[in-house]
C-alpha cells in the first residue's frame, strides 16, 4: 500500500477514479457539499486530496484541510472513502500525522458518522464531541 498526496495540478487526472469513492461521504454532508464543491476546494488548494494505492489501483481517498482556531491549528479530515479499510487506515493515519506536524498542526480531527469512532479507536483516536443539528422546515 502506498499513501500519497495528489499534486493540485494532477487532480483532474484521477478525479474520475476518486469521485465515486468520495461520493458516499459527500452525501453524508446532507447538502453542505457536492462533489463539484470538493473538486473546487482541492484544485484551488483550499483542501488536499490523498489517495491510497495498491499497485496502480486507487482503493481509497480522502480530503483534508487546515483549520486555524484561535489557540491551535488542526489538520481536518473532510471526506474519506474506499475499500479494505483495515489494510491502509494505519498507513494513512501515520502519513496525515506527519503532514500535519510538518505544517504546524497540533493534531488531526475528523467529522463523520459514528462508525468512525469504532474504526479509528484501535489506532489512538478518541471521540471528543458530537454535532447535533436540526433543519428548518
Amino acid at each position: 500500500m502506498k499513501v500519497s498526496i495528489v499534486p493540485y495540478d494532477r487532480v483532474s487526472e484521477c478525479w474520475d477514479e476518486v469521485a465515486p469513492l468520495l461520493k458516499p461521504a459527500v452525501e453524508q454532508s446532507l447538502g453542505r457539499f457536492t462533489l463539484e464543491d470538493v473538486y473546487h476546494l482541492v484544485v484551488t488548494q483550499e483542501s488536499h486530496l490523498w489517495v491510497v494505492l495498491d499497485e496502480d489501483e486507487i482503493i481509497a481517498t480522502c480530503t483534508t484541510t487546515f483549520t486555524q482556531y484561535p489557540r491551535k491549528r488542526m489538520l481536518t479530515g473532510q471526506f474519506l472513502g474506499g475499500t479494505r479499510l483495515r489494510e491502509w487506515v494505519k498507513d494513512l493515519d501515520e502519513m496525515l500525522q506527519r503532514w500535519g506536524r510538518d505544517h504546524g498542526c497540533a493534531g488531526i480531527e475528523l467529522t463523520g458518522r459514528r462508525g468512525w469512532v469504532r474504526a479509528l479507536r484501535d489506532i489512538g483516536w478518541n471521540a471528543t464531541f458530537f454535532i447535533t443539528e436540526k433543519g428548518y422546515e
